[in-house]
């Protein structure tokens, strides 16, 4: 298994996401971040993406649970739609300002250790009508490296599906990336619910209060965990 050193993951950004314009004081976060030394994001891709039940896993249109896999457990979270419409929205910000998601204090973080993971889902996760989409498409490429063809239902298809503008960009509120186009004859995606991509849990952050107190009852809480546990201000 590759370790957190060998992918010189660093604490996520802090500041305004699409989900709102900043974290919550006196809550948790579980982030993610990549410096310019970290492996490439596509690395944490999941790909196929995984088709699921969010119900299943007692997953509303927001939340958060933890899941047991060979005794280790990780953090499966949802991502909102609302907010990132698109998969590749979500990927995009994560590479530009790193992962930092919202856990409820009431989380079992004695759970948490070094081998735990954040795994993602998002309502739109996989292409279900690939063999159609993909007489539709030029020079499709795996961006996870992977030999596939237009026609199997690749994670390449979040750059696909998502709109943009008449120069191929997608505007974010921290970066912006390109979206490649289907032809106009393409019939319209059509999706379901997936895991897009799991990443290595660098810590854990409780965000400082206004006056520079930290909650002391959250941070209990995050220390819990066998994480690294961090207090920034945002």
């Amino acid at each position: 298994m590759t370790t957190l050193l060998e992918l010189a993951i660093t604490p996520a950004a802090g500041g305004a996401r699409q989900c709102g314009p900043g974290r919550q004081e006196g809550h948790i976060y579980a982030e993610c971040g990549f410096s310019s030394q970290s492996a490439p994001i596509e690395r944490f891709l999941i790909d196929h993406p995984q088709a699921v039940n969010p119900a299943q896993l007692g997953l509303s249109a927001q939340g958060v649970s933890l899941i047991e896999r060979a005794g280790v457990w990780h953090i499966v979270d949802l991502i909102g739609a609302v907010h990132y419409p698109h998969p590749a929205d979500f990927i995009e910000e994560a590479r530009a300002i790193g992962i930092s998601r919202k856990i409820p204090r009431t989380a079992d973080f004695n759970k948490l250790t070094a081998q735990s993971t954040l795994i993602l889902i998002h309502p739109t996760g996989k292409v279900t009508n690939a063999p159609a989409l993909a007489p539709h498409t030029q020079h499709f490429t795996c961006p996870c490296g992977k030999p596939h063809a237009a026609a199997e239902p690749c994670a390449g298809y979040h750059w696909w599906t998502a709109p943009a503008d008449f120069s191929q960009t997608r505007k974010l509120k921290r970066t912006s990336y390109t979206v490649q186009t289907l032809d106009l004859l393409a019939p319209a995606p059509t999706f379901t619910a997936a895991y897009i991509m799991a990443v290595p849990i660098s810590n854990l952050s409780v965000i400082r209060n206004k006056n520079g107190q930290v909650n002391q009852d959250s941070l209990g809480r995050a220390q819990q965990s066998r994480l690294p546990v961090l207090t920034p201000d945002t």
